[in-house]
């Protein structure tokens, strides 16, 4: 069951259960999460929220709920009111949308005179330099640690205390350096910290409080060896099998951001010009034309590995088109048996791996052929249907489904999971999947 909820963005607390006429939500890797609702004033349920100053933009946080995980949610920025219909609309987005309203900034400088954001540099006295003690500087840890640390800062200001969950430290060699007179906001410096090469991907994950009363927010990073977040577990779909829980497959390969060769340039903001070049010849060895890539946001970057590493970046993303895979889901899908016939909603996040499964195609009929699953999933979901399995320790399951031209030969395509959607409906969902692919 779909559900919408708001809460209090500085405590998490004071959960009301919102009735909604419509709710569309989405969850993208690497972007904060968007909820949207629209409520019937006339309904003396929503009349009882007071959403006059409970769902106050700025002060309250909107969620979706799905069971007992919340799918998408953080605070509400926009409020809009239409006397004429009666109706009221809240806009949400994630929890990293509120860092882009905090600057990397210590404590000190909500006391500091105006007038001492600068001092004399001590090597010369006819200029001046950055104070140091209005600037942030970590050393020795990994980038995902020194994610923490700036959210962890933000939260001694007054205010800045939000429910959020940390994740334990991890040395590493990585250092940053934040001057206060750039007056850069967290959101921006987290972006950057997983733009990088080997970056880490960073998620704020609401969830309930163990009590169940209320909400907070895991920070979730990538580590040094593993800077993807996704869970250990792969679930499947089979795509051409008969009654699938799958629909509206479509792939499209985009190859206009394709590079050999990515250029960088920095170092402006401190009067000297930094230029870094990446060159992976993968794509001109299979015979593609040179291509080339450009960048010139990072004008702040002042250490060469530093734009070296985004360099680097776009070269390792640049060797290949981008091909996305979008398809509805069922959320919860069930077969002629009443036995799950796929994933739950709830059971898969951006970030995951997916098996999508496609059985051998027939040129001649237009049908498909056997094809073996190699998944435990199916395993359970598929022994009782077919009487082949007699333990779920076989990973094995053969069925048989209608095949697709595109895949002739069939097969397995794992995929990772790149964006999620639904509505208050709560039938189906939407995902969109890049493959995963090696190098």
């Amino acid at each position: 069951m779909t559900e919408y909820i708001l809460a209090n963005l500085r405590t998490g607390r004071r959960i009301l259960n919102v009735p909604v006429m419509s709710g569309p939500w989405d969850d993208r890797l690497g972007a904060a999460e968007t909820v949207s609702v629209t409520v019937d004033m006339n309904d003396p349920d929503v009349q009882a929220l007071d959403l006059r100053n409970s769902g106050t933009p700025g002060q309250s946080a909107l969620f979706v709920v799905e069971g007992d995980v919340i799918m998408a949610g953080g605070p509400v920025w926009v409020r809009s009111y239409n006397r004429d219909t009666k109706r009221l609309s809240l806009d949400a987005q994630g929890l990293a949308s509120y860092f882009d309203h905090r600057l990397i900034l210590p404590l000190l400088a909500q006391t500091a005179s105006v007038n001492q954001w600068t001092i004399p540099d001590p090597t010369d006295t006819t200029k001046t330099i950055p104070n140091p003690d209005l600037s942030s500087v970590y050393s020795n840890l990994s980038l995902g640690t020194i994610a923490k640390r700036l959210v962890q800062q933000s939260q001694t200001w007054t205010g800045g205390n939000l429910p959020i969950v940390f994740q334990a430290d991890e040395i590493a060699t990585a250092t940053r350096t934040y001057l206060g007179v750039d007056f850069k906001s967290i959101g921006e410096a987290l972006s950057q910290l997983s733009e990088v090469e080997n970056g880490p991907e960073i998620n704020f994950q609401p969830r309930f409080t163990a009590d169940r009363l209320g909400i907070e927010w895991l920070l979730q990073v990538g580590t040094t060896t593993q800077p993807l977040i996704t869970s250990s577990a792969v679930l499947a779909w089979n795509v051409t099998a008969p009654e699938s829980p799958i629909s509206g497959l479509q792939i499209k390969d985009d190859a206009t951001n394709l590079g050999s060769l990515a250029w960088q340039t920095g170092g402006r903001m401190a009067d000297t010009v930094l230029v870094a070049r990446s060159y992976d010849s993968a794509l001109v060895d299979s015979g593609f034309p040179l291509l080339e890539l450009t960048d010139t946001s990072h004008s702040s970057v002042e250490i060469q590995s530093t734009l070296d590493s985004y360099a680097n970046a776009d070269t390792a993303t640049g060797k290949r088109s981008v091909e996305v895979w979008s398809f509805t889901a069922k959320a919860r899908p069930y077969d002629q048996y009443g036995k799950a016939a796929g994933p739950f909603v709830g059971q898969y996040a951006p970030g995951d791996y997916v098996d999508l499964i496609f059985d051998a195609h027939d040129k001649d009929t237009g049908t498909g052929g056997f094809v073996q699953v190699v998944t435990s999933y199916f395993t359970d979901v598929f022994s009782d249907m077919f009487g082949q399995i007699t333990s779920v320790s076989d990973p094995i399951v053969k069925g048989r489904g209608g095949g697709d031209p595109y895949m002739p030969e069939g097969g397995t395509f794992r995929q990772r999971i790149i964006g999620i959607s639904g509505d208050a409906t709560g039938v189906d969902i939407q995902i969109q999947c890049e493959p995963r692919l090696a190098g």
